[in-house]
């Protein structure tokens, strides 16, 4: 029987345009697609602003690892023309804070910069008692401005600087304040002067100005007496060191004359009551202590500054509160915005925010105001 024999096709003539003609697809309608739903608007904004937040947090950590330098020119009254251009770093509230090693960040900021005197005003031992820090940072002062001198004054967070429970070979002072005098530094205990032509500039602790001498000199005259009863070492050497003190301010009070410039050094801003016992007393006062308020706001200056003077306890104290040259004050004040971030004085949560790390080149130019 003879069959027909069937026509093969290949798998290719399966998928061949004559074969997939007689096929016809419907076309999808809308429920063949998932219908998917655009997030909402408030979770889009939300994600915009906390990426945004996050950015902003970012960079300002960048930036906060270096150090930035303000420079103020201070126009003083009756400045002699030798004065003119006369600069002074000031260094504040380091609080044992590392700007590379063995603070080479400093080394390279300042390196090509100028001045004629370095102050530093206080809070520069870190919350754990470290003054390897400052001494570092000392190191380099010594570097950059081997001719240069170099003034402290502790602050409100230094651990005491003069104490009888010190006990390095007899002597009443910290150890870390023999590690900065040790590294060239002098503690700022009397007025120092320096003088150009026919003018005499002082450098004086600021507490000092309001201080009794003959008041004091009995009673420490007194302590002086007893420490020598008493055999304490200790004791007898804190009690010479404020005779000293006293000696020390007879002698520059005898040296000033009438025109001669005084500047002040002190680690807090004033109070008002502060404020009128220096009216008259000096040109400039440089202070530092608030951190500028670590966090400052764009146009609204710092978020918070602790302190009993302010309005609404310091909160949103003002642009200018707290932070560079006064302009209206007398005398005139500056407030350096300084180098470390950790205070007690601060919530636990602030941190250095739109307030850059800075050490300040002040510089003195003679004005008739």
């Amino acid at each position: 029987m003879n069959r027909r024999p069937s026509k093969s096709r290949s798998s290719y003539d399966a998928f061949s345009a004559r074969e997939a003609a007689r096929f016809r697809a419907s076309s999808p309608d809308e429920s063949f697609f998932e219908d998917r739903k655009k997030p909402p608007f408030i979770r889009r904004l939300l994600f915009l602003v906390l990426l945004g937040i996050g950015l902003v947090l970012a960079a300002n950590l960048a930036v906060n690892q270096f150090v930035f330098i303000d420079r103020v020119s201070v126009p003083v009254k009756g400045l002699d023309e030798a004065f003119d251009g006369y600069t002074i770093l000031q260094i504040s509230d380091l609080k044992g804070a590392l700007y590379g090693g063995e603070q080479g960040l400093l080394r390279h900021v300042l390196r090509n910069e100028r001045c004629d005197a370095v102050v530093l005003t206080g809070d520069m031992i870190s919350a754990l008692g470290s003054a390897e820090a400052l001494y570092a940072l000392l190191d380099v002062m010594g570097e950059l401005y081997p001719q240069v001198p170099v003034y402290f004054i502790p602050g409100d967070s230094d651990p005491v600087p003069l104490s009888m429970a010190y006990a390095l070979g007899g002597s009443p002072y910290a150890p870390w304040v023999l590690g900065a005098q040790q590294r060239g530094a002098s503690y700022l205990t009397a007025p120092v002067g320096v003088t150009r032509g026919e003018q005499t500039l002082w450098l004086t602790p600021s507490a000092l100005l309001s201080l009794d001498v003959d008041t004091m000199q009995g009673q420490y005259e007194a302590q002086y007496l007893a420490a020598l009863a008493s055999g304490d070492q200790n004791s007898i050497e804190l009690a010479v060191h404020y005779l000293r003190q006293l000696e020390d301010l007879r002698a520059a009070k005898k040296r000033a004359r009438p025109g001669d410039i005084h500047i002040g050094v002190a680690h807090t801003p004033p109070s008002e009551t502060e404020m009128a016992v220096l009216d008259g007393e000096l040109s400039l006062l440089l202070c530092g202590h608030t951190l500028g308020g670590l966090i400052r706001l764009p146009l609204l200056g710092a978020l918070f500054m602790p302190s009993q003077s302010l309005p609404r306890y310091g909160l949103l104290p003002g642009a200018k509160e707290g932070y560079g040259l006064s302009q209206s004050a007398n005398p005139r004040v500056y407030v350096s915005p300084g180098l470390g971030q950790s205070d007690s004085h601060y919530p636990s949560f602030f941190f250095r925010l739109f307030n850059p790390p800075r050490v300040s080149l002040i510089s003195l130019t003679p004005s008739t105001m």
